[in-house]
């Protein structure tokens, strides 16, 4: 059975970008549009990019649209000089720019109203009381953005705005430490706060590593955290897990290289804990995940941390190009962050032909490495945190890792180096040198 793809129009789209190269006053017209509406990640991006333009009173035609998305490494992305030149081709009539926009939108309502009726099915499929489940679903229908009626003064969101920020200040609600005092510093004093995080690596990097130190350092402090794997087993899953936690080499358990003295050791230390953590695993079959899996799995267990492990295996839609589907992917994964108020960390691999540029030159900016994930730059450019686990110099060392910091919109952006021990990721000037594992091999 062939699946449909969500509903959009993309000749729609495609006008209302090209009306507003045309004639820059209708940007007054679609004021209650938004890039997030638009289902070609593409067209989001030059639209939110036109009204970086305008709001600098730079002028909004397809010469300074083109520099500015050249100079935000997003030009080819988008489809090149010759496709922005081509949008006004689409416009039939710039007076009809409303209703080009009005299209746009009724299908944006109905995507995101298919997304929450999915999820709620398959929530329903997993036995999930029906009363919570409307709940959730009425509350997601009645209160979207795209409604109308729904839309009130900034002064009826002041008494949640002032509540957060005393439950903040006074210390009662607190940012999500990692396990990396450096990184939570460069964060903006105490970790990371709810919101949508890309880390991005190659392949080997230590990518799935690295997050299973953040999501146990979580589960560890009492944090209910739910990790989503698409490439591991559950069993090698749980190997790292618990290995983190006895202070291990995850591989040299696996592989049978502790001794059954070391092994009974390390089980009388980590298994009790490792037991009773909040730690809530799934191992799906990639492409075979969904973005309703997703939703769903997140709504029924509402953690503080989500890790998507990783962005391009989990699959979009039936015929989609994989640009979108990762796109839509990773706006549920903003979503997700925004209505439990969760971290949501999501990783990314990045294509071969960037390998070379992951690479940590401290002459560089750390804003350059964002949008170095394969198919999800614009993602990393709309998320609150972008991380790079680049290779540390010299090159040849494999246990040498930098993070890199790329995008922060909490606090300052920068470098941490690190230094994988054979157990885990650590601070690279942190005291101890167990550089490599007990039989000398390096595996993250």
């Amino acid at each position: 059975m062939t699946t449909r793809p969500p509903p959009h129009d993309l000749e729609a789209e495609r006008a209302v970008l090209g009306a507003l190269l045309m004639d820059e006053t209708c940007f007054g017209t679609i004021a209650d549009l938004s890039p997030a509406d638009f289902y070609h990640p593409g067209h989001a991006s030059i639209l939110e990019t036109l009204r970086d333009l305008r709001s600098g009173q730079e002028p909004t035609d397809v010469v300074t649209l083109a520099a500015k998305l050249r100079q935000r490494g997003r030009l080819n992305a988008v489809g090149g000089l010759r496709y922005l030149g081509e949008l006004t081709e689409a416009v039939a009539s710039v007076q009809n720019i409303g209703a080009y926009a009005r299209i746009v939108s009724s299908h944006a309502l109905r995507r995101r109203e298919i997304d929450a009726a999915e999820a709620a099915a398959h929530r329903l499929r997993n036995h999930e009381p029906i009363e919570t489940v409307w709940a959730d679903l009425s509350k997601t229908f009645s209160a979207h953005p795209a409604r109308g009626d729904q839309a009130a003064t900034v002064g009826s969101d002041l008494d949640e705005l002032f509540n957060t920020a005393t439950a903040r200040a006074s210390g009662r609600e607190t940012a999500m430490s990692t396990p990396w005092p450096a990184l939570d510093s460069m964060l903006g004093g105490t970790g990371l706060w709810p919101g949508m995080y890309v880390l991005v690596g190659s392949t080997g990097s230590g990518k799935s590593q690295w997050a299973v130190q953040i999501a146990t350092h979580a589960a560890r402090r009492g944090q209910r955290a739910l990790y989503l794997a698409l490439e591991l087993s559950r069993r090698d899953l749980a190997a790292r897990v618990f290995a983190s936690v006895a202070g291990i080499s995850w591989s040299a358990l696996l592989r049978g290289a502790l001794n059954e003295t070391e092994l009974h050791r390390a089980i009388s230390r980590a298994e009790r804990e490792v037991r009773d953590l909040p730690l809530h695993t799934e191992c799906g079959a990639p492409y075979g995940y969904g973005i309703e899996a997703l939703v769903s799995r997140a709504w029924a267990l509402r953690p503080q941390l989500v890790v998507l492990d990783y962005l391009q295996l989990c699959a979009g839609k039936v015929g989609e190009e994989p640009r979108v589907g990762v796109a839509r992917v990773s706006y549920a994964a903003r979503a997700i962050a925004r209505d439990l108020g969760a971290v949501v960390i999501v990783l990314s691999s990045t294509a071969r032909a960037n390998y070379g540029e992951l690479v940590n030159d401290p002459a560089k900016d750390p804003a350059d490495l964002v949008g170095m994930g394969k198919e999800s730059g614009e993602i990393e450019y709309a998320a609150d945190g972008v991380l790079v686990l680049a290779k540390g110099q010299p090159q040849d060392d494999p246990t040498r890792r930098v993070l890199v910091l790329a995008k922060n919109r909490y606090g300052h952006t920068g470098r941490i180096p690190l230094r994988w021990t054979g157990v885990s990721f650590e601070d690279e000037h942190a005291p101890g040198d167990n550089a490599r594992g007990r039989d000398g091999g390096v595996y993250l």
